[in-house]
């Protein structure tokens, strides 16, 4: 546990089980249950700061570049302040540098705390390449238009009066001197091809071919090693350094072409890095303390609860079951990537709505728009306008906390993603229905191993990001006998990348369609961790509905409606699904949004054969709209009515030939259902039914 608290005083920590994280006090409440833990106790208050962007280190050995060197590079803004945002340091000793940074007006170059300025309107998306040639009569410094050839922008400076070496290089921020660990004047834009070269170089053109090998001491080829943060120096000393933060690679650099969209086929046209000043990977937080998990601890959802003065906080996790002992029938899938994706995203719905409804029920007191600080989401942007790429454990995720709403629902709680999940939770313990968790990472890690001997998997509610490895688990589960309950909607749709340099972060690229807040650069569609095609799992030809049945096809407003069951449904082979269940309208309540069916919504549609709609939803509340990917510029594609049936969520089930099944609620909202009327209502009844089948 990494703990920042600004008291002054110890604050308290001990251990609890999360049966519900839902603040709302007309629904199942909080529900969380001390457990005794050897860590529990007081801990000393120490205010940890978190310090976002990237940026990348090199260390020099030694070398005396001090005069008579050039150093080169290519750049491409992607955001101009005022204020200025430093290309490269030079770090000498003792404590002083030689940095070159870019704003509105122009650029600067300071010389062991001199500077000198030039006017100059650089053009936001326009690759530049400085030339800085280092001597003992001074500094002379051109910038070239990469597209043009033509000379920017001179600078000379005066003799050097310091003839200290450098010891290092920083690319894309300024290391404070006073505190080494600090970094400010972050760039936002792309850095390209760093060079350095023997003697004073003349300065004159662009080359058009690499200099001589004689004269090259370092050149730091950034498409090499793109999966990791390392930066490899090609020239002679071995040079390496380290990128920090996670910039993005595996982006166009000034050489790309078009010819190649995959960078593995090209990594010289992808030889450029991405850095923004909120990059976040790791908030490099010193630990506290440590909790070993006993053996004999249930498998189940669990959080470390911290208390000082008026405050808490809970951080949740997850415990499976320990290795030999006994395995519940029944697992439930916690949407991991999913979280991680979500993961401080702000909505853009933090106004005096939503901080009254907080303080009315007490609810978890804080927004991820009041901590920019901790990084943002893969549904957020980076202040340059590029999509945010890469999402972090290693950082407070304030949506994943017990009493976090989404949304001030005026229907129900208004819960998103980890909270809402624990409805679920909450239902089990109601109806006292043991099961083992699982997350995504656990398939990750161990594939279909990971659900052996269990004889139904249920997903959470939205389980919307995947890789091939944890789609590969699933699969493979069912296709050995292990049914499935599908309980959520617009599931098993974004394709994410893993990486071992990188084990706590997700990577996405937004391929040209989908359900999506941006979309990602011509050319950069291929994951930097895996080198892998990114976007929809449609689009990788692993549509949804060959696992579940149903697949994405509209979204709306946080609100839901309900399903009218079909003709099908009152066959006599289902009379075990519906037992105890009278109704023709199912779950037209809930606690998100009101109804069991909207918000995000799939429907059977190119689905197996086999595939049996026991239900359709009706009636919904506000404008819902198909998604991208299932709209067209065909006659029929286009007219309205083709594109309203399309607007539904189907409740489906698929007989396997093991006599195990599938079973898709097809909408984010069907376990905010649950707990109406003391978890006492169709909707759970008809989950129940599932459950007790396989039990």
């Amino acid at each position: 546990m990494k703990v920042s608290s600004d008291f002054s005083s110890d604050y308290a920590a001990d251990l609890v089980r999360i049966f519900s994280a839902d603040p709302n006090p007309e629904g199942p409440g909080m529900d969380v249950r001390p457990v005794s833990a050897a860590f529990e106790g007081t801990y000393k208050s120490v205010a940890k700061p978190s310090r976002p962007g990237s940026y990348g280190i090199i260390p020099l050995g030694g070398t005396d570049i001090a005069a008579d060197a050039t150093f080169s590079i290519r750049f491409q803004p992607r955001l101009l302040r005022e204020s200025p945002q430093v290309l490269f340091s030079f770090i000498a000793l003792p404590g002083k540098a030689v940095s070159i940074s870019i704003q509105t007006a122009g650029l600067k170059l300071e010389t062991f705390g001199e500077s000198d300025a030039v006017s100059f309107a650089f053009e936001i998306g326009r690759w530049y390449e400085l030339r800085l040639a280092i001597a003992a009569g001074g500094l002379h410094l051109i910038g070239y238009s990469v597209e043009t050839g033509a000379r920017c922008f001179e600078v000379r400076t005066r003799p050097l009066n310091e003839r200290s070496g450098f010891t290092k290089l920083v690319l894309a921020a300024a290391q404070q001197l006073e505190d080494p660990a600090a970094f400010t004047s972050f760039f936002n834009g792309r850095l390209e091809a760093p060079m350095l070269l023997r003697g004073a170089q003349p300065v004159e053109g662009l080359p058009d071919s690499p200099a001589l090998e004689g004269d090259i001491l370092a050149l730091w080829d950034l498409g090499i090693d793109i999966p990791t943060s390392h930066i490899r120096d090609k020239g002679p000393l071995r040079l390496d350094g380290t990128l920090h933060n996670l910039p993005a690679q595996a982006v166009r650099g000034s050489r790309w072409s078009g010819e190649e969209i995959c960078w593995r086929h090209a990594p010289d046209e992808y030889a450029a890095v991405h850095f923004h000043e909120d990059d976040l990977y790791d908030c490099g937080w010193q630990t506290d303390f440590c909790f070993d998990i006993p053996h004999d601890l249930p498998s189940g959802v669990y959080g470390i609860r911290l208390r000082c003065e008026d405050a808490e906080d809970i951080i949740p996790f997850f415990v499976r079951p320990a290795r030999g002992a006994v395995k519940a029938k029944i697992a439930v899938l916690f949407s991991t990537f999913t979280y991680l994706a979500y993961a401080n995203h702000p909505r853009g719905n933090f106004d005096s709505a939503y901080v009254e409804r907080r303080n009315a029920w007490r609810a978890y007191p804080h927004h991820p728009e009041e901590h920019p600080e901790f990084g943002r989401s893969l549904y957020d942007f980076h202040p340059d306008g590029s999509g945010i790429q890469f999402s972090s454990m290693l950082r407070p995720q304030l949506s994943m906390r017990p009493g976090y709403f989404a949304y001030p629902d005026a229907r129900g709680s208004g819960l998103r993603i980890f909270p809402t999940d624990t409805h679920l939770v909450a239902w089990c313990a109601a109806k006292d229905i043991t099961f083992d968790v699982v997350t995504d990472h656990d398939l990750e890690a161990e594939g279909s191993k990971a659900l052996e001997e269990y004889a139904l998997v249920l997903t959470v509610t939205h389980p919307e990001y995947h890789t091939a490895r944890t789609l590969d688990a699933i699969g493979d589960f069912v296709a050995h006998g292990g049914s499935l309950g599908y309980l959520g909607g617009n599931g098993f749709y974004w394709r994410v990348a893993t990486s071992d340099a990188f084990p706590s972060a997700i990577e996405i690229r937004r391929g040209e369609t989908g359900a999506r807040a941006w979309e990602a650069e011509p050319g950069e569609y291929f994951h930097a961790f895996d080198g892998q095609y990114g976007g929809l799992w449609l689009k990788n030809d692993r549509p949804p509905q060959r696992l579940a049945g149903v697949g994405m096809s509209a979204h709306g407003p946080f609100t839901g409606s309900y399903y009218r069951r079909t003709e099908a449904s009152y066959d006599p082979s289902f009379a075990w699904l519906f037992d105890g269940i009278d109704d023709e309208i199912l779950g037209d309540f809930g606690f998100s949004g009101g109804g069991a069916a909207g918000f995000e919504i799939d429907i059977v549609d190119a689905s197996p054969p086999e595939a049996i709609v026991l239900g359709n939803s009706e009636k919904f509340i506000g404008d819902y709209c198909c998604v991208s990917e299932r709209v067209n510029w065909g006659a029929e594609v286009n007219m309205s009515t083709w594109q309203a049936s399309q607007i539904r969520a189907d409740l489906c089930f698929i007989p396997k030939s093991h006599g195990n099944f599938v079973f898709s609620a097809g909408s984010i909202l069907f376990c905010g259902s649950l707990p109406t009327n003391d978890f006492k209502n169709n909707i759970s009844k008809l989950l129940e039914n599932v459950v007790r089948r396989c039990l």
